[in-house]
């Protein structure tokens, strides 16, 4: 199984202290990635000729890198995708997005009440970046990037759906990609609308959503809202691996950084899971090692407990890491919701 997929982390630092970011309980120095760094990065993914698409985002904002430019331009032959805050988008930005990038997801949690409220931004200002951009791409008879806004489903932006479907067709958006919120701290389990089992409630507000974006020709991309037994790792199945800007190749987000997050009401402390670091080691010999390649068999294979549903979970003391689980596998994947499509990555 060749590497086809690569995320890259610029940075791991933000322009914006969101409200609910994870990124609130980290204990990580903020860093950008060191020159050296990214140039072995660059090379070592023209090194490797199966990798066909690189994702720019990662738990930072990329944009706020000041290499975003020239890495945009170095891998501008790949399928490259760029996740964003929106905020920062100057001409020479909006020449470069428009020259390089095919794709761009654009974090969007609600009209303007909603979004200031969460992200202490105006989101005036990301639809004039946007506006300007579009007319770009006019000018340069261009239809990429193709522009999605990302919604992070809460209690508090429930009712604001149909306003953000709005905005992507007033914009020419041509999608909505809605998330479920993974909370960092007990104080917001309150915010979580799934469940483990019957949800009438999210089902009847996502089929009026679906009927409502058709009637508005955007393309609506829903999470689960209630849990299911089948699970699939995007990461694995894509072929994709994560590398941080320190450098460190991880082989997801939720293993990128140490935090923490809550299951169904249960606090977990996550940490990272490194399987080395392209300054020592080849991405290809990384990805390549005998404890990826275990990984990723495990994983695809679903050779690990499914802890959210096991009725020992709540006297089980592996539950509350995700060091190890009780098949012996390190780290666990037992508690993962992106598995279980409840939470999504681009």
């Amino acid at each position: 199984m060749s590497i086809e997929k690569v995320y890259l982390e610029l940075t791991n630092r933000c322009n914006l202290n969101c409200a609910m970011c994870y990124r609130k309980t980290w204990h990580h120095q903020e860093r950008d990635m060191e020159e050296s760094v990214l140039e072995k990065c660059i090379q070592q993914i023209y090194d490797i000729p199966s990798i066909q698409e690189i994702v720019l985002g990662g738990i930072g904002e990329p944009t706020f890198s000041e290499e975003v430019q020239k890495v945009m331009n170095a891998l501008k032959n790949y399928h490259l995708t760029l996740t964003t805050n929106g905020t920062i988008m100057h001409e020479s930005m909006r020449e470069t997005i428009v020259e390089t990038v095919n794709r761009m997801i654009i974090s969007i949690d609600g009209p303007s009440e909603v979004f200031y409220h969460i992200r202490k931004f105006s989101l005036e200002q990301i639809t004039q970046n946007l506006k300007a951009l579009n007319k770009l791409k006019q000018k340069r008879r261009s239809n990429v990037p193709a522009v999605s806004f990302q919604l992070v489903l809460s209690a508090s932006n429930k009712d604001s759906i149909f306003e953000v479907i709005d905005l992507a067709s007033e914009l020419e958006v041509s999608g909505v990609i809605i998330s479920n919120i993974l909370p960092a701290t007990l104080e917001d389990k309150g915010l979580v609308l799934y469940t483990r089992y019957e949800n009438t409630e999210i089902q009847t507000l996502f089929k009026k959503l679906q009927n409502y974006a058709l009637a508005k020709k955007v393309a609506l991309q829903l999470p689960a809202y209630q849990l299911k037994t089948e699970r699939r790792c995007k990461f694995i199945e894509d072929k994709a691996a994560v590398i941080t800007s320190s450098g460190d190749v991880v082989p997801c987000y939720r293993f990128a950084h140490n935090g923490t997050e809550v299951v169904f009401e249960r606090h977990k402390n996550v940490y990272t899971h490194i399987f080395g670091n392209i300054s020592e080691t080849s991405l290809e010999d990384i990805w390549e090692g005998s404890a990826y390649a275990s990984f990723r068999s495990t994983v695809f294979n679903n050779h690990y407990p499914s802890c959210i549903d096991c009725d020992l979970a709540d006297g089980c003391d592996m539950v509350r890491s995700s060091e190890a689980d009780c098949y012996g596998n390190m780290p666990s994947c037992g508690d993962c919701l992106w598995s279980r499509k409840l939470i999504y990555c681009v």
